[in-house]
């Protein structure tokens, strides 16, 4: 079974003992995509004969034809983009502060280098993630492969798009990725050099993600259907059909009994009649009728446009995505833009990040680096374009000590204050820590410095 370029199943018998080593060789290049289905239940689309109305049903079922749909469009580029916007950080522990810090020396250097910036010579860091996370969502499965000098360190990172992985050896039998000079296929790879970004649900080994668009099929197929005969009857000025019939003499096809047609021409007439409808003819000749009668639009082919409106819902829950930040709601105003933004990010976003640094702590960090080294996806430019939300981040920080006002000013690319401005505060109306006024607060607001009061003079003293 190929499961959207990947063989995911143990169904190559071959050994790890007898499989050839690494080898690198110019590959022909695979169709881009997949079908978001396995080709074993794949139903092929029926030919147009006009026969029966289910024949007139668009399919959608590859990332191409899902993409035709705006709001599918929209929630995906919404998704990809967003996640590839916050940056990768590789840190490392700082032992004197118990704390991590980017790490930004040799190796550490590198490794942001390719995270953040330039992962390989043909695209840049934010192109990479973005096709990792489209291809998760359309395909299931994002793959990129470590390439890797001859210490083992990490030379550059390329998007995998073609590939096989054998469970029984555990090991990918070959991988294919688009570089500066041409295709380039591996075989016999190792699973430490191949970062695997699976979509939430998955197949019942636990590895390979299913498509969210394999969910979706049903919900896209009925949209497309929906506004192709939307687009149909606009063109048409109104779905509109007319009966045109030939009076019948006596001794014609449809005998007469008592004014009435005989039961099994009438049978014959309406299969004759149903079939033509479904076949999306607007003008039908009927034998033995001598009118011409219009049948308007029925009530559901006059909301057809409604029920496109209707499966754009189905797609934001897929996609899980609010409709606000779909442009579905026409009436929404600031406040709700704003918590639907805040909830995606909470509840879409930041779990999809955690995944994916996981995933890249686990392939380039490893059990030895377990502790002293991490990945961070930070959250912070996602507050970039929001001066108010930033605003109160930022007080936030400066109140409770979290940051200093040094620290504020280089996140904004401003000079520092001087040495003042490393001093961290806290919320007493921003008084240094250690300084008096904090022991004052301490000490229940008794004055520390006041002076000893002076003791009444003994009588007799003079």
């Amino acid at each position: 079974m190929k499961l959207f370029g990947f063989i995911p199943t143990g169904m190559l018998p071959t050994r790890a003992a007898d499989m050839p080593s690494v080898q690198v060789r110019e590959a022909t290049p695979a169709p881009i995509g997949g079908s978001g289905v396995p080709d074993s239940t794949q139903p092929k689309e029926p030919a147009m004969t006009g026969a029966s109305y289910q024949e007139r049903i668009v399919y959608v079922r590859t990332p191409i034809q899902a993409l035709c749909a705006s709001t599918v469009y929209r929630a995906t580029e919404l998704r990809a983009k967003t996640l590839a916007v916050m940056p990768i950080q590789y840190r490392k522990k700082d032992i004197g502060h118990n704390n991590y810090v980017v790490d930004m020396r040799g190796l550490g250097k590198r490794i942001n280098y390719l995270l953040n910036q330039e992962p390989n010579p043909t695209m840049t860091a934010s192109s990479l993630w973005e096709l990792v996370h489209i291809n998760r969502l359309m395909t299931g499965n994002g793959f990129v492969y470590i390439e890797r000098d001859e210490f083992g360190f990490p030379l550059q990172l390329w998007l995998v798009r073609n590939g096989g992985y054998n469970t029984q050896t555990g090991r990918y039998t070959f991988i294919q990725y688009l570089s500066d000079h041409g295709y380039v296929e591996l075989t016999n790879v190792d699973p430490k050099d191949v970062m695997h970004f699976p979509n939430t649900f998955r197949w019942q080994n636990g590895i390979w993600g299913i498509s969210t668009l394999q969910f979706a099929i049903e919900t896209l197929s009925l949209q497309k259907t929906l506004k192709a005969q939307s687009l149909e009857t606009a063109a048409k000025g109104g779905r509109v059909k007319l009966l045109i019939g030939e009076q019948q003499s006596g001794g014609g096809v449809a005998p007469i009994a008592n004014g009435m047609f005989d039961k099994d021409e009438m049978e014959k007439y309406a299969q004759e009649l149903q079939t033509k409808m479904y076949a999306g003819q607007d003008v039908l000749a009927i034998r033995a009728l001598g009118e011409v009668k219009q049948i308007s639009m029925t009530q559901a082919e006059m909301q057809a446009v409604e029920q496109v409106g209707m499966t754009d819902d189905d797609v934001a829950r897929f996609w899980a995505t609010p409709r606000p930040l779909l442009m579905l709601d026409t009436n929404s105003h600031y406040n709700d833009y704003q918590n639907a933004t805040m909830e995606y990010h909470t509840r879409t976003i930041m779990p999809d990040a955690n995944d994916v640094a996981k995933e890249i702590e686990r392939k380039l960090i490893g059990f030895e680096g377990y502790g002293l080294r991490d990945i961070h996806v930070c959250e912070k430019p996602l507050m970039a374009m929001d001066p108010e939300r930033k605003a109160k981040y930022y007080e936030s920080c400066l109140r409770t000590g979290i940051m200093t006002v040094n620290e504020l000013r280089a996140e904004e690319d401003m000079p520092s204050v001087g040495e003042k401005g490393d001093i961290p505060y806290v919320l007493t109306n921003l008084a240094e820590l250690g300084s008096a006024k904090l022991r004052d607060v301490a000490g229940g607001g008794r004055p520390t410095t006041q002076q000893p009061q002076q003791q009444p003079a003994q009588e007799g003293a003079k």
